[in-house]
């Protein structure tokens, strides 16, 4: 026999068992307060006895929030947001909220289902991540947020600059960038960001071209957030040209990570690598780079303590910029 062929217990189930009215069992879990102590440990202890476990959409239809969090987010493997999802839920469990996570995988409509499923559950709060920061990228799906109480953070990528956010000093980060390009005197540099339309990208790289020296040679390649989409643009662009860079700059850990091997299959070894974020666990394999890094762990804490602040109805701040700094500079 199956577990789906045992049929799970309800609170007429349990009433039935303690001998008290369905009311009275349903307010042991919505309003435990008006439940005499000893009634209330008796029917927990049966509802634990028999398995039962608190159906909260349906306590939640006639309430105006649920405990509640959740995180929707184009892709998990950028490890600034593996950060934010940690950080959010250890200190979402201490304030006993529950955690629902959403991967978009850069589709819209996944995004909007996520949207209207949190909406749904009268969620908290968000943390959202949009899948495309572009000026033309169609938003009408998050107007839901508008009409709810759900409280909204955006990490990182922004689909409106006057909304609740906490998100990076992409000029800072392209400018420090220029700075040890200007420094070790290169001259002919492949700097490889997401797609074009994106606002991060155009900031980080124009913030770099107008920071570098005049002399250098600055070559721009669009490719994708997503690590398996980047490398195959990444792929087709050495394949299709013979320079011989002598950096080769990716604007986040992702696009870094997949610059780095390609780069390596085709023996460029030549050129050195720079990087906007770092590559995931890249000292683990030896791999040694100058990168503009943020302090991933104060990221998250921001994103997580605003949210909880914001739903708890507290003095938070709604909108915090990170600025980076240099790693292993020399």
């Amino acid at each position: 026999m199956s577990v789906n062929d045992h049929k799970s217990p309800t609170i007429n189930d349990i009433a039935e068992v303690a001998g008290v009215s369905s009311i009275t069992v349903s307010r042991v879990f919505t309003a435990p307060e008006k439940v005499k102590a000893k009634t209330r440990d008796k029917i927990l202890q049966i509802a634990d006895e028999m398995g039962y476990v608190p159906n909260v959409f349906a306590q939640n239809i006639k309430t105006t929030q649920s405990p509640i969090i959740g995180i929707v987010a184009d892709d998990t493997f950028n490890q600034s947001y593996s950060y934010v999802i940690q950080e959010l839920c250890k200190l979402a469990e201490t304030k006993g909220y529950s955690v629902m996570i959403f991967t978009t995988r850069g589709e819209r409509e996944s995004e909007a289902k996520a949207i209207n499923t949190l909406v749904g559950y009268k969620a908290a709060g968000i943390v959202l991540s949009v899948i495309r920061d572009s000026d033309d990228y169609d938003v009408s799906h998050l107007k839901v947020l508008q009409n709810s109480r759900t409280q909204l953070i955006q990490f990182d990528r922004q689909f409106d600059a006057t909304l609740p956010a906490v998100f990076v000093n992409d000029q800072r980060a392209g400018e420090l960038i220029a700075s040890v390009v200007n420094e070790k005197g290169y001259r002919n540099v492949l700097i490889i960001g997401g797609q074009q339309d994106s606002r991060i990208t155009q900031r980080r790289i124009n913030s770099f071209c107008q920071q570098v020296a005049s002399e250098v040679q600055v070559t721009r390649l669009y490719a994708d957030y997503r690590y398996d989409r980047a490398k195959e643009i990444i792929a087709s662009h050495f394949s299709a040209n013979e320079a011989q860079y002598d950096a080769i700059i990716g604007i986040n850990g992702a696009i870094s990570l997949a610059a780095r091997n390609i780069a390596t299959r085709w023996r460029l070894q030549k050129a050195d690598f720079l990087s906007i974020d770092d590559i995931p666990n890249a000292e683990d394999y030896g791999f040694h780079y100058c990168c503009v890094v943020h302090d991933y762990k104060q990221w998250a804490t921001i994103v997580a303590e605003n949210l909880i602040a914001a739903i708890e109805e507290r003095p938070w701040q709604q909108r915090t910029m990170i600025n980076g700094f240099l790693k292993n500079h020399r």
